[in-house]
C-alpha cells in the first residue's frame, strides 16, 4: 500500500474489487480485453504467474487510475510486464492527471527493483506521456472500424479492398459456410498447432484452449466460427469480445482448403455480427514492422494503423550477455528485450 505524494492510496486490485474495476474499465471507450479481471484470472493461471493490477483510489475508495502489471521470476531475477503474452496491450487508464502521475511513479519505483521490465501501450490512447526507458520497441497495431449504423453489409464489404472482397465472393460461390459453434475448441486447437509449427512457429499451448471456459463466457465473451465446406470443418476464427472493441485472436484453416478463401468469409460475417452487437472496432492484434505479409492481409480488411511502443528498462546487465534461448526457458510469454540486443546474437 502506498500513499505516495498524491493523497491517492495505491493498492492491489484483489477480487473483492472486481466490481467497481468493472464498471470503473467501462468508462473508458479504450479499456481493453486485457485489462479485465477475466483476463487477469486466465492469465495467472495459464502462466503461473503473480498478476499485481495496481489501484489509485481517491479518499471515498473511488478508483481514479488503474496499471495491469504481471511478475514473473527467473534466473535473471524478476521480469515485470504490462503485460505479457502475445504482446497484450497494458498501460496506465486515468481519470485524472495526478492519478496518472502517482500511478506513473509507482510503477517507476516498482521496476527500480527488477531485472527488467517492459511497459506496453494502449494503441487506442493518444498522447502518453514517454516512461523511462533503456530500449524503445515498437508495433503496429492494426484496427478496423465496424462502426456502421446501417447498410452493415455494404458498408464492411466497402471497407475492404478489391482482393478482401473477391475472396469472400469466392468463398460465398464455393458453398462454404459460416457458424458460430463453440464447443470446436479441440478442431481450433489441433488446426492452429498444424498451422503454426507447418511454418517453423510458436503454436499457443493447449492449455490456453483448455481454459477458455473456465474464465470466459460464451457468446458473451468469446466466439469460435467454424467455416464449412459440403459439412466439413475447413476453417476456424476465435474471436474475444470487451467494451467497444473485438479482438482477432486466434485464425485456423485446415490447409489443403486454403484456396477456397474461408477465413475471409469468417471475417465478414464475424465482422457484421459484431456491429450488431455493438462493438465498434476490430483489434487485428500487433504486427512487428518487419511482417509484410501479415501487415498485408490485415490491411486488405479496412485496417488502419494505430503505432504502440514498448518501453524496456534492463536493470540486469547480465540479460544482455543471455541467449535467446536462456530468456524463452525462464521467462516463456515474457518479454524482456529485443533478440536483437542481445551480445551473443
Amino acid at each position: 500500500m502506498d500513499k505516495g505524494s498524491y493523497a491517492m492510496e495505491i493498492r492491489k486490485l484483489e477480487k473483492e474489487d472486481y466490481k467497481k474495476y468493472e464498471i470503473f474499465l467501462l468508462s473508458f471507450k479504450e479499456s481493453l480485453l486485457y485489462y479485465s479481471p477475466r483476463y487477469k484470472d486466465f492469465l495467472e493461471e495459464l502462466l503461473t504467474v503473480e498478476s499485481n493490477y495496481l489501484m489509485a483510489l481517491d479518499k471515498d475508495e473511488n478508483i481514479q487510475a488503474i496499471l495491469p502489471i504481471m511478475i514473473k521470476e527467473g534466473e535473471f531475477g524478476t521480469i515485470i510486464n504490462s503485460l505479457p503474452y502475445y504482446g497484450s496491450n497494458g498501460g496506465i487508464l486515468s481519470k485524472n492527471e495526478e492519478a496518472y502521475n502517482g500511478l506513473l511513479n509507482h510503477y517507476n519505483s516498482l521496476i527500480k527493483n527488477s531485472a527488467g521490465s517492459t511497459y506496453i501501450t494502449n494503441p487506442l490512447q493518444k498522447d502518453i506521456k514517454e516512461l523511462q526507458y533503456d530500449i524503445l520497441d515498437k508495433r503496429i497495431g492494426q484496427w478496423t472500424s465496424i462502426d456502421y449504423d446501417e447498410n452493415i453489409e455494404e458498408n464492411i464489404m466497402s471497407s475492404f479492398d478489391s482482393s478482401a472482397r473477391r475472396n469472400v465472393r469466392k468463398a460465398i460461390k464455393e458453398n462454404v459456410t459460416v457458424e458460430v459453434d463453440n464447443s470446436q475448441i479441440g478442431f481450433l486447437y489441433e488446426t492452429h498447432y498444424e498451422n503454426i509449427t507447418s511454418i517453423g512457429g510458436k503454436a499457443k499451448d493447449k492449455k490456453f484452449f483448455t481454459l477458455i471456459d473456465k474464465y470466459f463466457e460464451k457468446e458473451k465473451d468469446y466466439n469460435i466460427y467454424i467455416a464449412k465446406l459440403n459439412g466439413e470443418k475447413i476453417g476456424a476464427l476465435l474471436l474475444f469480445y470487451y467494451n467497444e472493441t473485438v479482438e482477432y485472436f486466434t485464425p485456423a484453416a485446415v490447409s489443403e482448403y486454403r484456396n477456397v478463401q474461408a477465413l475471409p468469409l469468417i471475417i465478414y460475417q464475424a465482422m457484421i455480427d459484431a456491429n450488431k452487437k455493438d462493438f465498434r472496432w476490430w483489434n487485428w492484434g500487433g504486427t512487428w514492422l518487419t511482417q509484410d505479409g501479415v501487415y498485408k492481409f490485415k490491411n486488405k480488411f479496412g485496417a488502419i494503423d494505430k503505432e504502440y511502443k514498448y518501453f524496456i528498462k534492463i536493470n540486469n546487465q547480465d540479460i544482455y550477455n543471455s541467449t535467446k534461448e536462456e530468456l524463452l526457458k525462464e521467462y516463456d510469454n515474457f518479454y524482456v528485450i529485443p533478440f536483437d540486443k542481445l551480445r551473443s546474437v
